[in-house]
Protein backbone atom coordinates (compact mmCIF):
# COMPACT_ATOMS: atom_id res chain seq x y z
CA UNK A 1 0.00 0.00 0.00
CA UNK A 2 1.31 3.44 -0.91
CA UNK A 3 0.18 6.64 0.78
CA UNK A 4 0.42 9.92 -1.13
CA UNK A 5 -0.25 13.44 0.03
CA UNK A 6 -2.21 15.70 -2.28
CA UNK A 7 -0.25 18.90 -2.94
CA UNK A 8 -1.93 21.76 -1.12
CA UNK A 9 -0.95 25.42 -1.10
CA UNK A 10 -0.31 26.61 2.45
CA UNK A 11 -0.36 30.42 2.49
CA UNK A 12 2.63 32.12 4.14
CA UNK A 13 5.42 30.48 6.14
CA UNK A 14 6.75 30.36 9.68
CA UNK A 15 8.42 33.68 10.44
CA UNK A 16 6.23 35.74 8.09
CA UNK A 17 4.46 38.79 9.52
CA UNK A 18 0.83 38.94 8.39
CA UNK A 19 -2.42 40.75 9.05
CA UNK A 20 -5.08 38.45 10.51
CA UNK A 21 -8.76 38.87 9.64
CA UNK A 22 -10.07 37.60 12.98
CA UNK A 23 -11.54 39.45 15.97
CA UNK A 24 -8.97 40.09 18.68
CA UNK A 25 -8.85 41.44 22.22
CA UNK A 26 -10.45 40.64 25.55
CA UNK A 27 -13.93 41.37 24.19
CA UNK A 28 -13.06 41.14 20.47
CA UNK A 29 -12.82 44.91 20.26
CA UNK A 30 -10.42 44.77 17.28
CA UNK A 31 -11.60 43.41 13.90
CA UNK A 32 -8.07 42.36 12.92
CA UNK A 33 -4.47 42.40 14.11
CA UNK A 34 -0.88 42.05 12.92
CA UNK A 35 1.13 38.98 13.95
CA UNK A 36 4.17 36.85 13.20
CA UNK A 37 3.57 33.18 12.35
CA UNK A 38 5.30 31.04 14.99
CA UNK A 39 4.07 27.61 13.84
CA UNK A 40 1.72 25.96 11.36
CA UNK A 41 -0.11 22.76 12.28
CA UNK A 42 -1.56 20.82 9.37
CA UNK A 43 -4.84 19.83 10.93
CA UNK A 44 -5.28 16.11 11.44
CA UNK A 45 -8.83 16.31 12.75
CA UNK A 46 -11.32 13.58 11.94
CA UNK A 47 -12.46 15.40 8.79
CA UNK A 48 -8.92 15.08 7.40
CA UNK A 49 -8.21 11.56 8.63
CA UNK A 50 -7.73 8.82 6.06
CA UNK A 51 -9.55 5.59 6.94
CA UNK A 52 -8.55 2.63 4.78
CA UNK A 53 -11.35 0.10 4.37
CA UNK A 54 -10.55 -1.49 1.00
CA UNK A 55 -7.37 -3.02 -0.34
CA UNK A 56 -6.01 -0.47 -2.79
CA UNK A 57 -2.48 0.11 -4.04
CA UNK A 58 -2.45 3.86 -3.30
CA UNK A 59 -4.38 6.09 -0.93
CA UNK A 60 -4.39 9.89 -1.04
CA UNK A 61 -4.47 11.96 2.14
CA UNK A 62 -5.80 15.49 1.74
CA UNK A 63 -5.12 18.06 4.44
CA UNK A 64 -7.90 20.63 4.11
CA UNK A 65 -7.15 22.95 7.01
CA UNK A 66 -4.30 24.37 9.05
CA UNK A 67 -3.93 25.97 12.45
CA UNK A 68 -1.56 28.94 12.51
CA UNK A 69 -0.01 29.77 15.87
CA UNK A 70 0.69 33.50 15.71
CA UNK A 71 2.27 36.03 18.07
CA UNK A 72 0.73 39.51 17.91
CA UNK A 73 3.11 42.33 16.98
CA UNK A 74 2.82 46.06 16.40
CA UNK A 75 0.01 47.58 18.44
CA UNK A 76 -0.51 44.27 20.28
CA UNK A 77 3.14 43.29 20.84
CA UNK A 78 3.60 41.36 24.08
CA UNK A 79 0.08 39.90 24.06
CA UNK A 80 -0.28 36.09 24.25
CA UNK A 81 -0.16 33.86 21.18
CA UNK A 82 -3.35 33.26 19.20
CA UNK A 83 -4.47 30.30 17.07
CA UNK A 84 -5.98 31.05 13.66
CA UNK A 85 -7.87 28.25 11.89
CA UNK A 86 -7.67 28.45 8.08
CA UNK A 87 -9.50 26.28 5.54
CA UNK A 88 -7.07 25.35 2.75
CA UNK A 89 -9.49 23.68 0.33
CA UNK A 90 -11.00 25.91 -0.87
CA UNK A 91 -8.73 28.61 0.53
CA UNK A 92 -10.35 30.79 3.17
CA UNK A 93 -8.66 34.20 3.19
CA UNK A 94 -7.82 35.03 6.81
CA UNK A 95 -4.14 35.98 6.47
CA UNK A 96 -2.93 38.92 4.39
CA UNK A 97 0.51 40.31 3.53
CA UNK A 98 -0.51 43.93 4.14
CA UNK A 99 -3.15 45.86 6.03
CA UNK A 100 -4.30 47.37 2.73
CA UNK A 101 -5.04 43.88 1.32
CA UNK A 102 -6.94 42.97 4.50
CA UNK A 103 -9.04 46.15 4.36
CA UNK A 104 -9.79 45.63 0.66
CA UNK A 105 -10.96 42.07 1.42
CA UNK A 106 -13.16 43.31 4.28
CA UNK A 107 -14.69 45.97 1.99
CA UNK A 108 -15.49 43.35 -0.66
CA UNK A 109 -17.03 40.87 1.78
CA UNK A 110 -18.62 43.27 4.25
Amino acid sequence: MKLTLKPTEVPFAVGDTVWVDQPYGAVHEFASFQATIMQIILDGSLANTLVVRKPTQAHELVVGSAIYGVKPVGEHAGDPRVNVNVQLLPIEPKLFATQAELLEHQDQTG
